[in-house]
């Protein structure tokens, strides 16, 4: 496997941060630790800003059972055609009726959503648009596994009552969404500014990832932050801090897991995407 489908590179000198960020994925793709990395970063370098952090919702954070506490830190937000909105999870969903102001009290912002004609508005108002891929298959054996976790039988409850049973219910459904997702999102990655990170290239070399992601955001930070940020983000002490989101963080996992017919479907529904995002298939 190559490196970054398109490397995190910025050659314009900028003394002051650019922000915010937007980061973009469909599920189970390497959400977490992307905002996990980005939020350390922008701590790292003081310039950490958040809008949902200083709500008053925050009153609220520790009175829904089975939810990680994380979830009220992150800046998600929804993009639709009837509007952008907050959100938690999909407990909580709010109007933003100013998003330039919304944005201002933020350093970086993630969302799940699909492209739409309203994405061609919003991702714009962003300094940098960063759109990270996973192997769909992998993805989907995470799902199947986040499924079962105590928060999704709360609040998204599945009927499979194993992940071999959610992946034999959603396999198809499942991976046709990831080829629209990320299909889309990589066809408009030239028109929108859009970096392309693969989730398997930033685990593998953590550390170097973490230096582009930096100096394409317009942060400046050392090694010695960069290294002790790192260290963090391993998946050890992010499953610790946070299990019923990090698993196991490999890849190629998938083939223990998935059926051989399972793998072909899988293949017919996503190799030719999977091949424009630089997977070899």
């Amino acid at each position: 496997m190559q490196g970054l489908v398109e490397p995190i590179r910025d050659t314009t000198q900028r003394t002051e941060p650019a922000a915010p960020v937007l980061h973009v994925s469909y599920v189970k793709s390497g959400s977490y630790l992307l905002w996990k990395a980005f939020d350390e970063l922008f701590r790292a370098h003081g310039s950490k800003r958040s809008f949902v952090q200083q709500h008053a919702i925050q009153k609220l954070r520790h009175s829904w059972p089975e939810f990680s506490i994380e979830q009220f830190d992150i800046d998600q937000i929804l993009v639709q055609d009837e509007g952008v909105h907050w959100q938690i999870e999909m407990q909580h969903l709010e109007t933003i009726h100013d998003l330039e102001q919304y944005l201002a009290a933020c350093s970086h912002v993630w969302t799940h959503s699909f492209l739409c004609e309203r994405s061609w508005e919003v991702y714009p108002q962003f300094a940098r648009v960063c759109y990270i891929v996973r192997d769909p298959r992998d993805a989907l054996v995470s799902m199947a596994h986040f499924a079962q976790t105590p928060f999704m039988r709360r609040y998204h409850p599945h009927p499979a009552n194993s992940p071999a049973d959610y992946i034999n219910a959603e396999l198809t459904n499942f991976l046709e969404d990831w080829v629209r997702h990320a299909g889309e999102h990589f066809r408009a990655r030239r028109a929108l500014d859009i970096r392309i990170l693969r989730y398997e290239d930033m685990v593998q070399d953590l550390p170097k990832t973490l230096h582009e992601l930096a100096d394409w955001a317009g942060l400046a930070l050392g090694q010695q932050a960069i290294t002790t940020i790192a260290d963090s983000l391993s998946v050890e002490s992010m499953r610790k801090n946070n299990p019923q989101h990090v698993r196991k963080g490999g890849s190629g996992g998938f083939q223990s897991v998935l059926s051989e017919p399972q793998q072909r479907r899988a293949l017919e529904i996503c190799g030719p995407t999977m091949r424009d995002f630089g997977y070899e298939v």
